[in-house]
């Protein structure tokens, strides 16, 4: 079948500071197996030398559409541009530091498209140094397939963000309101789409999660997101208490959901003590989100 026949992927790749890994990211990106691909490269207003190896990257690679901000938007703003620039009918996010065995996209592409009930396919996870060498480090995550809208939901509160980086339907991402910009919107967003359908794990693909950051615990994580670059929960309120916004988009999320009034109100009633019990656990260590 010709590469023009099969459905466009989008990738997007929000990117800023990355000169020191960037060019394996991209290379690897560029290595998938897939045929009908395109790349969408945002730079947000990087200091280093990561639009200098983009640009040789896209001279060489049609795929690979790049631009770069005037200034820094933020992390979740350069997140959303990515996706709104996005053309295929399905749509993966990737990190500027990762990297991905060149099955990734074809092998959860294929779940898909043999379960139309689903709207995201994600790889194994394996954790990489800097110098891209494994690490111990380890971290799973369970398919949803055959359990209830609600045992969805909560094996997504309850799991990693991992998912996140998986294949989706553009579509679904789309009509669950996208990604809201606060700490946490990732869960905000798997949450929704696992409310309506469910998640796959295609085996046999792996993501390499790059691990090079110095975060001793939770509060190093979220002084991160709240900083000048990321720009992450950057508010008054937010800094002091950086995931008050969280409990109540979940609870819209429930609240807006095509589930049972029974349903609804289980999740309300649980999600109180869930909610106290995974973010004070999580504030032990670094999470795997």
């Amino acid at each position: 079948m010709p590469p023009s026949d099969l459905p466009l992927i989008s990738i997007g790749l929000p990117i800023y500071n990355e000169a020191r890994f960037i060019d394996a990211t991209l290379a690897s990106l560029r290595a998938q197996d897939y045929p009908n691909l395109e790349i969408i490269v945002s730079d947000n207003a990087s200091t280093d030398g990561t639009y200098a190896i983009c640009e040789a990257h896209a001279h060489t690679d049609p795929r690979l559409r790049l631009e770069r901000a005037a200034s820094n938007r933020g992390a979740t703003e350069n997140f959303l541009h990515v996706l709104d620039q996005a053309r295929g009918d399905f749509f993966m996010w990737a990190g500027g530091h990762d990297l991905w065995t060149p099955n990734l996209v074809s092998a959860c592409l294929e779940r898909l498209r043999s379960h139309p009930q689903a709207d995201l396919a994600y790889a194994s996870s394996c954790w990489i140094d800097a110098d891209a060498k494994p690490l111990a480090r380890e971290s799973g995550y369970a398919d949803t397939r055959g359990l209830a809208p609600l045992a969805r939901f909560f094996t997504v509160f309850w799991g990693n963000m991992h998912p996140i980086m998986g294949l989706m339907r553009r579509r679904a991402i789309l009509e669950c309101g996208s990604m809201p910009a606060m700490v946490g919107g990732d869960l905000v967003l798997l949450s929704r789409l696992a409310l309506r359908s469910e998640f796959l794990h295609a085996e046999g693909a792996i993501w390499y999660r790059r691990e090079f950051r110095v975060e001793r615990d939770h509060a190093d994580k979220l002084r991160r997101y709240a900083s000048a670059e990321t720009r992450i929960g950057t508010g008054t309120l937010t800094r002091r208490f950086p995931l008050v916004a969280l409990p109540l988009a979940l609870v819209r999320s429930v609240l807006a959901a095509d589930l049972p009034a029974l349903d609804k109100l289980v999740a309300l009633l649980a999600l109180p003590a869930a909610f106290v019990a995974r973010y004070r656990v999580g504030r032990q260590r670094v999470p795997d989100a």
